[in-house]
């Protein structure tokens, strides 16, 4: 990585722990904190990129509005976690909020890995995107139907939620092409440290919350904070997240 590319990482994190203290002194709502920390240097990450912008944008949207509900939805039904919102929800389970988190968490991961890893190369359409997409529906399709067939069905874990959703996609995708796990060492780094300093000044602030039953709970300040939440998000997630992206968007090198 060349110095100013180093600089420019540094920058990105100095805003987030900048932004963050700001969080923690004025206790903003969880929707102004989003906005606040993450939207800023997203947004600032994805106009640096030069060939990468349609497909990541693409990509996102359409994680966000057709993966990420049915899963959030699957998370509360057990109270896996919730989060302090002032915005209707869906079904009455679903934050909008973390719907906007969730987007911009497949939004700067993926920005940043083309920028920082991926050198943001022109690259040809992958047609496997139809695919994912289709996959998409089919699970939104059924997790919604046995939401109104049987809650108790759906109603998952937090592990049980990581199988689905990481454990099994990785393995398939790191099976076949394992040395794209080497280029998702740095955005998994850097994004476990941004992940844990905004879950614990969230935890402090009152905009974050786990209810339910964990594996490896621990307390911090009186509150109940998941290991299991370490574990699947921040190793677990940002690596199958760029795996999915290059093997189903981008060119699977």
């Amino acid at each position: 990585m060349d110095r100013n590319k180093k600089i420019k990482l540094g920058a990105l994190l100095l805003y987030v722990i900048l932004a963050l203290i700001v969080v923690f002194l004025t206790h903003p709502a969880y929707i102004i904190s989003i906005t606040l920390v993450l939207l800023p240097p997203s947004i600032i990450n994805y106009l640096w990129l030069k060939n990468s912008r349609r497909k990541i944008l693409i990509f996102s949207l359409l994680s966000a509005l057709l993966f990420a509900p049915p899963l959030e939805l699957m998370a509360r039904l057990l109270n896996v976690w919730d989060v302090s919102s002032i915005l209707v929800r869906p079904f009455g389970l679903i934050p909008l909020e973390n719907m906007f988190f969730a987007f911009l968490n497949f939004f700067w991961v993926l920005s940043f890995y083309e920028y920082f890893v991926d050198k943001d190369g022109k690259k040809p359409h992958n047609e496997k995107f139809k695919y994912l997409i289709a996959l998409y529906l089919l699970f939104a399709a059924l997790i919604y139907s046995l939401f109104f067939y049987n809650q108790q069905l759906i109603a998952s874990s937090y592990v049980t939620i990581a199988v689905i959703a990481l454990i099994i996609p990785g393995f398939l995708i790191f099976r076949q092409n394992p040395h794209l796990l080497r280029k998702t060492i740095l955005p998994t780094l850097f994004f476990a440290i941004v992940f844990f300093l905004y879950e614990i000044v969230s935890l402090q602030v009152g905009s974050w919350f786990w209810p339910g039953e964990y594996l490896f709970p621990i307390k911090l300040w009186g509150h109940i904070f998941p290991l299991d939440d370490i574990i699947i998000w921040y190793f677990l997630s940002t690596p199958v997240l760029i795996g999915g992206y290059e093997f189903f968007v981008d060119d699977d090198k």
